[in-house]
Parts: C-alpha cells; sequence; structure tokens
C-alpha cells in the first residue's frame, strides 16, 4: 500500500500557516493532499484558520467567532497575507484538501461554499476531532471518506469511527503500532499518522504501512529518500 503526503497547513515552516502563499509552496514542493482549518466568523463566515483566537497567527487579537469577517480579512496573517476564505481555497489550489472542522459552526457555511460548487466534494477529505462535527458531516457528505482524529491508536478509536460512519482515522505517530494499522486496515479504515517532522518519521510512517502523514515541511520526504507521485511515495534511486 502507497503512503501518501499532507502538507499540514501547507507548508507551514516555511510559509505562513493556512495561507493561500503556504498551500501553493506545498504543492509546488510536491504532496498529495492540503490540510487546513476551517472556523466560522460572527457573522458566519467560513475562514481558514487554526486557533480559536487570532492572536497567535495574525497581527489581532480576539477570538474569530466573536469578530466580523471584515474584522478577520484586515488582519495580517504572515509576510501580508489574508485569512482566506474556504471559497478562495477551492479556487486557488487543487487536488484533495483534508479540511479539519475546528468549530462546528463551520459545518453549515462550509455546506453552502459546496452547494455552489458541487464538483469541488469530490476533492474534500474532512475531518475532525470533535465526534459530534464527524457524525454530521457524514451525513451531509455520505459520498465523502470522513477521517475521526485522535491523538490515541487503539481499538477504541476505531469502534468509534466505526459507529460514526467514519472511514479514515487520523491518529498520533507515537502511539501507533504496526498491529494497529493492519486492524485498522482489516476493518477497512485508511490510516494516517501525525506529526511527521523528520526524515526517520517519514521512513517510519511508511514502514507502518501507514496510508498518508501529516508533515510541516514537505521538503523532508526527499531526504527520507522518497519522491512523491499521484499513487503515493516512491523510493528514489
Amino acid at each position: 500500500m502507497n503512503t501518501f503526503v499532507v502538507g499540514h497547513r501547507g507548508a507551514c515552516t516555511l510559509v505562513p500557516e493556512n495561507t493561500l502563499p503556504s498551500f501553493r509552496a506545498a504543492l509546488e514542493i510536491g504532496v498529495n493532499e492540503l490540510e487546513l482549518d476551517l472556523r466560522a466568523t460572527r457573522d458566519g463566515q467560513v475562514v481558514v484558520i487554526h486557533d480559536a483566537s487570532v492572536d497567535r497567527t495574525t497581527d489581532g487579537t480576539g477570538l474569530v467567532s466573536e469578530l466580523t469577517f471584515e474584522q478577520v480579512r484586515g488582519l495580517d496573517a504572515g509576510d501580508g497575507a489574508q485569512v482566506p476564505t474556504f471559497a478562495e481555497v477551492l479556487d486557488a489550489t487543487t487536488g484533495s484538501l483534508q479540511v479539519e472542522i475546528k468549530d462546528p459552526r463551520a459545518i453549515d457555511p462550509m455546506m453552502a461554499v459546496l452547494r455552489d460548487r458541487p464538483e469541488a466534494i469530490a476533492r474534500l477529505a474532512p475531518t475532525s476531532f470533535d465526534e459530534g462535527s464527524v457524525g454530521r458531516l457524514v451525513q451531509l457528505l455520505p459520498d465523502v471518506c470522513v477521517g475521526l482524529i485522535s491523538k490515541d491508536a487503539s481499538g477504541a478509536v476505531l469502534d468509534r469511527a466505526a459507529e460514526l460512519g467514519a472511514g479514515r482515522v487520523l491518529v498520533g505517530l507515537a502511539a501507533v503500532t504496526a498491529e494497529f494499522v493492519r486492524q485498522a486496515h482489516d476493518r477497512g479504515f485508511r490510516v494516517d499518522v501525525w506529526p511527521v517532522d523528520t526524515p526517520d518519521q517519514v521512513r517510519r510512517a511508511v514502514a507502518l504501512d501507514a496510508d498518508g502523514f501529516t508533515t510541516d515541511d514537505p521538503r523532508i520526504v526527499a531526504e527520507a529518500g522518497f519522491r512523491v507521485t499521484d499513487e503515493g511515495l516512491v523510493p528514489v534511486g
């Protein structure tokens, strides 16, 4: 089974995270999927930002949920980039998008965007730590593989994912064993691991037979002796 590379918030080691330049940088280096985070503003617009507040990743302060879209839009998200909307990421990128729901309030405006762009649904790989969000995404997007994120890698995680109707589990690399991956595959799940920050961790993810891994710096794939293809990683040489 081939292992796919996911650019975490784009290429966030190199370019400010969750910005259009970061996503473009990851695609230029080479990834199979882009990971991004969705939250809703006070007035119900869906924006791409990880934290509940804007403090860490922009020059502003305050909770995303308490700021209007106009206020969020006026912030510098790094190197002059704006906090993008979900629609802008759809329009500016290609390929699969691992869309992590950070705020359940983001689901409805995300679906509104998809109603205007139904062809984009095939690109989506929605995920969440929040079990309620996972269950709702499964209901709203029945033809899409929805993922449950967990730091744990256990039979209980697989049981819960199955109960929710998820087809993918995204689990902490430190907790993963080859036996867990085998059990997950036997039960029909795709298995992704995170975080992968070093060449040795890339090699470990491949050795575990993980279906994918998330990295802040896609350059480490080449350092680990692999190259990215549409079918996943292949050894160089």
